[in-house]
């Protein structure tokens, strides 16, 4: 019970110097930044008409009109069940962690997007903000179903859906090249931090259960 804590501290300072790598590495143009992004590129961009229509699929599972229908819907259930820190830990990490900062960080970078693409999107690439509500919203959601749910059976199944989804969606936002790897490890990375930081400030899991 010591360790744990302490290797989630580790993890979540290792997740932003990660970020702040790769920020460094976009602004400055780094040539590592874009030998990894080529070779993310070729490992990840395979087309195929089944290829094509799978991701495009599952990129929508974190487009903004899903996600917003999905957070309103978890709003007014935690409402409902008087789940008030729930709700606020759902809410801070969907709304001000995914969207506010995200754009914020989006409009400072001004990074551009790559060309061509598969599924057209406009505005600017870092961090990608797909991969940002991916790991936040479906993050507290893993969080929340493990701290809830006592049947194993039905956390087993309900968590490793979502870490799916958790996990093909960035590889998504590559496929379709609206992304590079770089904004989708940044987004990975910057994701996780803040959700675990705001597991620790609303006190959800754990011996806070």
């Amino acid at each position: 019970m010591i360790i744990k804590p302490k290797i989630r501290f580790l993890s979540v300072i290792l997740a932003f110097t990660l970020f702040i790598g790769l920020l460094i590495g976009v602004i400055c143009q780094s040539q590592w930044l874009n030998n990894l992004n080529s070779a993310g590129q070729r490992l990840i961009q395979h087309r195929s008409v089944f290829a094509d229509i799978f991701f495009i699929d599952i990129t929508q599972f974190g487009s903004v009109t899903f996600t917003s229908i999905l957070t309103l819907i978890l709003s007014l259930f935690f409402i409902y069940h008087r789940q008030y820190r729930l709700l606020s830990f759902l809410l801070v990490n969907v709304i001000l962690f995914a969207g506010v900062v995200t754009q914020i960080i989006k409009y400072l970078v001004r990074n551009p997007r790559p060309m061509p693409q598969l599924l057209s999107e406009h505005g600017y690439s870092f961090p990608s903000g797909h991969t940002m509500i991916a790991i936040l919203l479906y993050g507290s959601l893993i969080i929340i179903i493990q701290t809830k749910i006592q049947s194993s059976l039905l956390k087993y199944i309900t968590v490793t859906m979502l870490l799916i989804l958790i996990i093909t969606i960035p590889t998504s936002r590559i496929y379709v090249n609206v992304h590079y790897p770089s904004d989708i490890l940044a987004g990975l990375a910057l994701g996780y931090g803040l959700l675990i930081l705001s597991q620790h400030i609303f006190q959800i899991g754990g011996k806070h259960t």
